[in-house]
């Protein structure tokens, strides 16, 4: 029998995270006759068991639920080959985040030769957070949007500004709030209720690059560049628009950074 500092050592584990497995199932309270706990050689074997398992990137959950239930080998190869897929969607998340950082630094650093850029872009899945500032629509997609979210870097929280809004004589838009994700990326999502998401059709766009205070994204009048670049090149705005956020500035003094995927036609 070893006392909790003795099992630490023995282990590898400091005394606050053998309580943390302890407390998550990995390992079970054995106390003397004056009420000590204490710990065993199968106690060791256990913890050797599981950090087996973690060194396959299974979850401490994932991991204690394997060493309680019996596993088949070919359970296991299940399990294994589940693990990996998770892994390579990890992997690709990432890869992704590290192309986002490289842009932004760039951008940030050095600027773009120009606000305006013609390019073809990928349509996009997205599923709404709000109807503008009204959110209650987020209350019925709960599950579609964590599964978003799950994947941001590869999703983006997004704005959609309609293309009707941005035309009409109002003063402001009002635009809705959402996760949006490139088509081609949808196989990340694997299965989800697509009566809940819709597509924005992008293909020949702008891309429009901008600063602009929280108070004034918003106002007509912050787009006053965009429709100036429009009218002198004969473009015409024809889909929705895809705007992403690059940065935040939460105490609206300062500006947001903001990309825009504006579809256009001759």
């Amino acid at each position: 029998m070893y006392k909790i500092n003795e099992f630490a050592k023995m282990t590898g584990l400091s005394q606050s995270k053998v309580r943390f497995y302890e407390k998550n199932g990995l390992l079970h309270v054995h106390k003397d006759k004056n009420g000590y706990r204490y710990f065993t050689r199968w106690d060791a074997f256990r913890v050797n068991a599981f950090r087996t398992l973690k060194q396959y990137g299974f979850t401490v959950e994932q991991a204690v639920k394997m060493l309680d239930e019996k596993h088949s080998e070919l359970q296991f190869i299940n399990s294994l080959e589940e693990r990996k897929e998770d892994l390579q969607k990890q992997i690709e998340i990432m890869n992704h985040r590290m192309s986002k950082l490289d842009t932004v630094i760039n951008y940030l650093k050095e600027g773009y030769s120009s606000n305006f850029e013609i390019m073809e872009v990928e349509d996009h899945l997205y599923v709404l957070a709000s109807n503008g500032t009204d959110f209650s629509v987020s209350f019925k997609s709960e599950k579609i949007l964590a599964q978003f979210v799950d994947l941001l870097s590869i999703s983006s929280f997004a704005r959609i500004i309609y293309k009707d809004d941005l035309l009409s004589e109002n003063e402001c838009i009002n635009p809705s709030y959402a996760h949006a994700i490139p088509i081609s990326k949808e196989y990340l999502l694997g299965k989800y209720d697509k009566t809940q998401v819709k597509k924005i059709h992008l293909g020949r766009c702008i891309c429009y690059y901008r600063k602009a205070t929280r108070e004034k994204s918003e106002n007509k009048e912050s787009f006053h560049d965009l429709f100036e670049f429009m009218e002198k090149n004969n473009y015409e705005i024809c889909k929705d628009i895809l705007l992403l956020p690059t940065f935040l500035n939460l105490d609206g003094k300062g500006s947001d950074i903001e990309v825009l995927y504006v579809p256009i036609k001759k």
